[in-house]
């Protein structure tokens, strides 16, 4: 359970829905039966009586069950987790960073600063480069469209798609289908070629030593 220096801290972050306090404590009404992050929306008795706990597993072993409206649970490397999928299905592209954050009820900066830590980058930076490693997917692996996967991957122009893809890998869409294109086609002919190399080669052995 949380140390009792710090709860006039928590007590007060409690009462102002701070979020920046979300994953650092959790606390819960003695006459609730749920645990909560600070941030939660659930209204707050002014002069009410709290329990504040440092972990998730510290609130469940005093008897309280996760909040189904804040979600508590989902913080720390649970909601990295779920922050990660998030972008990779598209929300930042959906809500912006601002809005994926709300919809997690965490702030802005602690989304930011959580990407950070996970992945050395920033949310922004994260969202763009999966889009297009889904675009470089879908063009080496797929016959679809140019103009289909820059939709598909949530470019909003296939201007935009061509520049940012070709910023990434030094060469557009088109050049690189082609490549990946032309590269086995290359490497079954060396092949083919090598085998019948090697064939001759035997065959000659043979005949040298008959």
């Amino acid at each position: 359970m949380a140390d009792g220096r710090n709860q006039a801290i928590q007590y007060r972050a409690t009462l102002e829905k701070d979020k920046k306090y979300d994953g650092i404590f959790y606390f819960a009404a003695k006459n609730a039966s749920v645990y909560c992050r600070p941030s939660c929306l659930l209204p707050r008795q002014i002069h009410g009586s709290y329990s504040f706990f440092d972990t998730v597993e510290d609130a469940i072993v005093h008897g309280y069950q996760a909040c189904k409206r804040c979600h508590p649970g989902r913080l720390k490397n649970d909601l990295s987790s779920e922050i990660l999928q998030d972008i990779d299905a598209g929300m930042i592209n959906n809500k912006g960073v601002h809005g994926l954050a709300d919809s997690l009820h965490i702030s802005e900066r602690h989304l930011r600063r959580i990407v950070q830590d996970r992945t050395g980058t920033s949310p922004h930076k994260l969202n763009k480069a999966m889009r297009v490693h889904t675009a470089e997917q879908l063009v080496t692996q797929t016959d679809l469209p140019i103009v289909d996967i820059a939709f598909r991957a949530d470019f909003s122009s296939l201007r935009q798609f061509n520049t940012v893809f070709k910023e990434a890998f030094k060469i557009s869409p088109r050049e690189m289908r082609k490549a990946t294109t032309i590269l086995p086609l290359k490497l079954a002919y060396t092949a083919l070629l090598m085998n019948s190399i090697a064939a001759t080669l035997t065959h000659t052995k043979v005949l040298h030593e008959n």
